[in-house]
């Protein structure tokens, strides 16, 4: 961009479409990765791709195809410096659909630095997600581990029930995360987590709140270490109602989507030779 170098790379990829656009076999394709500790200043000018001879003699400046005005315009989107240099994916719900996650980083990520991705819904302000969740085994990928972000749904304001939403590196909500894409959000009442049962006090009516009042400090401490247990089974049993909820949404939305049973099909199933 201007006299700027913002990356380079070899012209060695595979890209068979250009092989057959121009009748001969070679590695025609590039990837650029731009760097994430660039200057943190937005630039002004058009960005240009420009294409080197080996000796560096010759230059070709690249055309943007098919649509020249966008691509630029997806260009000084994605090299704004709050988005520039990251990389991320989004999971989509998590396996017992209560929650959406991913991860995401920026190359030249400094330790203790994290960068934040945003959840989109129309109609909705975006909300905020900071990527600094430990991810078992990115190490192993050459990513920072503290680089994931999760919400779960009941963070999430009502309205959000049944929406569908994505994940994106700005806040306006153009430079998607690639992985799931478009999710859509289970409707109302299915993937929220009512809030907590708040603990039951001796002052609450409770028939034997005057005994509760009047008993030893250690057995207040026993009735109270007993309440706090009721919460945990009240809220495993609601996260067991709703991940057979999620499965039974899922089924029905199949189902949906094959269409109805043929008689062959209902006369096998019926006979225990297709599931």
């Amino acid at each position: 961009m201007g006299p700027n170098l913002l990356a380079q790379a070899l012209i060695n990829q595979p890209r068979q479409d250009a092989c057959q656009r121009l009748g001969i076999q070679g590695a025609f394709g590039f990837q650029l990765e731009i760097c994430g500790d660039l200057p943190a200043v937005a630039f002004a000018e058009a960005p240009r791709v420009l294409a080197l001879s080996v000796d560096g003699g010759t230059s070709v400046e690249l055309a943007y195809q098919p649509q020249p005005a966008s691509t630029v315009e997806r260009l000084q989107q994605v090299l704004a410096p709050e988005v520039r240099g990251a990389v991320g994916h989004f999971d989509g719900l998590s396996p017992e659909g209560d929650a959406l996650h991913g991860w995401a980083y920026r190359r030249g990520q400094r330790s203790g630095q994290p960068i934040e991705v945003w959840l989109h819904a129309a109609g909705q302000p975006p909300v905020k997600l900071r990527c600094d969740r430990y991810r078992p085994g990115m190490a192993d990928q050459g990513y920072p581990e503290q680089c994931g972000f999760e919400i779960e749904l009941h963070q999430l304001p009502p309205a959000w029930a049944g929406q569908e939403v994505q994940v994106c590196f700005d806040a306006g909500g153009k430079i998607l995360l690639p992985g799931a894409g478009v999710v859509r959000l289970p409707g109302a009442g299915l993937g929220v987590i009512p809030s907590p049962a708040p603990l039951m006090h001796p002052a609450s009516g409770s028939p034997y709140a005057a005994q509760v009042a009047n008993a030893p400090g250690e057995l207040q401490q026993s009735w109270q270490a007993l309440e706090q247990f009721r919460q945990f089974l009240d809220g495993l049993e609601a996260q067991v109602c709703r991940a057979e909820e999620f499965q039974q949404l899922r089924g029905r939305q199949a189902l949906e989507t094959s269409g109805p049973l043929r008689k062959r099909d209902r006369l096998l199933r019926l006979l225990g030779l297709r599931s």
